[in-house]
């Protein structure tokens, strides 16, 4: 009998209750592999045969290799293995399992009794988490206390019957029989951040700061907790992206306290890696899941430093990404880090200057050393040096400098100010969407008015052919900030122009052409940007890339450079990185990550065909930004 004080016992029981059955009894009545009855005799110790009933046999010694097959059915004649006779040597197929139905009011009772078990659990969990968190806390050796195996064993227990009863609590919920309302109890309460939050990483944290007594233990909970996830994410699909991203943290545990093997440490990395991708790939607009990237790319690198300042002038930026940051800044913003290698100097330049715009926007005499150095040849050695491999590292630094012109977000360590730039692209974004919604929901040509009567659909946002000219001899002062962003990313920008016929800038090239685009369509922050713009450098890019014989005219001249054909294109490899970035998120090419399926693994690789294919987008996107920089629609002059 379950003990009144105990919890864990009264949840047990309550399951078995609940669940009519108890663990401990084995029933004399089994259903064999083949479908026959067997029971077991304990008198005689011999295997029942149902052609025994109503006869006296004589008991036989019990031999476990002997097995009577039946001949005929003991359910009468009309059972379906009286209609032919049975091969000794072949068994009998099953029938197909008989299956109740759940009513609804059974849910409701499971579901009720279920979540009391849970909270008592949950509870119970809370309240040792808290007290043995605060003991590892403890600086005084005397007052810290070290748990013994048994002791550990029964914490795991307890969180792994905490993770069950969230596991009987989803199947339950999001039963195919259950209505809405009960459908909706896991979202209403919450139930899979509390999973995580008082279910597994709370107690990963007591087990982190026990550490290394405590490794064994913490290696353990680990693979139950992963295998929960991934028995969630296979079954509870309702919550797929939650179960990816907590797939990724227990895979970034694991790589964390493996220190014995550094090829294990590498291939727990590429897994979480690989769960933070999906969920990137799913989310696109997520800053955390970029800050989670950040983590786990190579240590002062330029890959690093761009999901640092992705995951912060993202759509939905995670402004505690600004203090982890900064233990990629402070060692340069201190000057205690430096090299003497070519291509470690090109990217500690950027990570320096980038950090003094991030905290020190104020110190113009090393943000001017640093940056000079960046334009006196150390990038364009930096290029040389690695080759080919510029197209890859070209998409990091695009994005870190365009992170910058967007003010990182914003300012401030608590309540962050979100900067002009950020929210000028935010404020289109939302008109933009409001104006889709309401393309979906009426006609083209007409729109809702309250007298009843239909009048024609002025646009949210005015057209290409409508945006008011931007007059590149007009100078409009910009904040301190910002000319001190626009002119690290445009200038970066001038020197890959220049560096005609190196096809591995394209990239590079390729993205800033999409920001640019996008940004001359909004006039607030263009007036800031436009005197840093390199406009003579582009239109000498532009025509070196214009060849008559490999211009398709009907694609430079649509609304989405696509091309005809049932094919759809492949996209670039920019295409999957740019995804979900402010800046690009109405360009075309983006929307062919969902059309054409591309293995992870071969999102980076660059095909032959691929150059001509990004060469007729930048010429396509230099048609469209002087459509909006340089041409005067209401007066047709340029």
């Amino acid at each position: 009998m379950a003990s009144k004080n105990n919890p864990i016992e009264q949840t047990t029981s309550a399951r078995y209750r609940r669940s009519g059955s108890n663990p401990d009894h084995t029933r004399d009545r089994r259903r064999s592999p083949v479908g026959l009855h067997i029971r077991r005799n304990s008198s005689t110790e011999r295997i029942y045969s149902p052609s025994d009933d109503g006869k006296d046999v004589a008991a036989k010694p019990y031999n476990a290799g002997q097995l009577t097959l039946e001949q005929k059915s003991p359910r009468g004649p009309d059972s379906w293995d009286t209609r032919r006779d049975i091969d000794d040597d072949e068994p009998q197929m099953l029938l197909q399992p008989e299956t109740r139905p759940i009513s609804h009011t059974q849910l409701v009772v499971e579901v009720k009794g279920i979540y009391h078990g849970l909270v008592m659990v949950e509870q119970k969990c809370i309240e040792v988490d808290e007290k043995q968190l605060a003991a590892a806390l403890e600086r005084d050796p005397a007052k810290r206390t070290d748990l013994k195996d048994e002791q550990w064993q029964a914490l795991i227990a307890l969180h792994n019957t905490l993770l069950h009863e969230h596991h009987d609590f989803f199947l339950v919920s999001q039963h195919p029989s259950a209505s809405p309302p009960l459908s909706t109890l896991t979202s209403k309460y919450t139930m899979p951040a509390r999973m995580w939050r008082h279910g597994i990483h709370a107690f990963l944290e007591v087990l982190r700061h026990r550490l290394p007594a405590s490794l064994d233990h913490m290696l353990a909970f680990i693979y139950i907790a992963y295998s929960m996830m991934g028995l969630l994410y296979e079954t509870v699909t309702a919550f797929e992206d939650t179960w990816i991203e907590c797939l990724g943290d227990l895979a970034r545990y694991r790589m964390v306290i493996e220190d014995g093997s550094t090829a294990d440490r590498e291939i727990w990395g590429a897994v979480a890696r690989s769960w933070y991708n999906k969920a990137a790939d799913r989310r696109p607009s997520i800053g955390r899941l970029y800050h989670d990237l950040a983590i786990l790319a190579r240590p002062v690198s330029l890959s690093q430093l761009a999901y640092y300042t992705r995951s912060l002038s993202s759509v939905e930026p995670f402004d505690s990404a600004r203090g982890s940051v900064m233990t990629l800044f402070q060692p340069f913003l201190d000057g205690k880090a430096f090299s003497y290698h070519p291509v470690k100097a090109l990217e500690m330049a950027y990570i320096k200057v980038h950090g003094i715009l991030f905290d020190r926007p104020q110190d113009e005499e090393t943000f001017r050393d640093t940056i000079t150095s960046i334009h006196n040849g150390l990038l364009d050695a930096y290029i040389d040096r690695i080759t080919s491999n510029f197209k890859e590292q070209g998409l990091y630094l695009a994005t870190a400098n365009i992170a910058a012109v967007f003010g990182y977000g914003g300012s401030g360590r608590g309540k962050v100010h979100r900067s002009e730039v950020w929210q000028a692209f935010m404020t289109a974004k939302k008109s933009r969407d409001r104006l889709t919604a309401r393309d979906k929901s009426q006609p083209a040509d007409q729109a809702f008015s309250l007298d009843g009567d239909s009048q024609p659909a002025s646009p949210i946002l005015p057209s290409v052919e409508t945006t008011t000219c931007l007059d590149p001899t007009v100078d409009t002062p910009a904040p301190s900030f910002l000319s001190k962003a626009s002119e690290l990313a445009f200038f970066s920008l001038s020197i890959t122009l220049r560096r005609h016929g190196d096809k591995n800038v394209f990239p590079f090239v390729h993205c800033m052409f999409v920001f640019l685009e996008n940004i001359a369509n909004i006039e607030s922050p263009m007036e800031y940007f436009q005197q840093d713009i390199p406009w003579s450098d582009i239109c000498s890019f532009l025509n070196t890339l214009a060849k008559p014989e490999d211009m398709t005219t009907a694609v430079l001249n649509s609304v989405d450079f696509s091309k005809s054909g049932d094919q759809p294109e492949r996209p670039l490899p920019e295409d999957f990185f740019m995804r979900g970035q402010l800046f690009a998120l109405d360009y075309p090419g983006i929307a062919l990550c969902e059309s054409v399926m591309v293995d992870e693994e071969e999102r980076m690789l660059e095909l032959a065909s691929m150059n001509a294919s990004r060469v007729e987008r930048m010429l396509w996107l230099g048609i469209r930004l002087a459509k909006v920089c340089l041409y005067d629609y209401g007066t047709g002059v340029c």
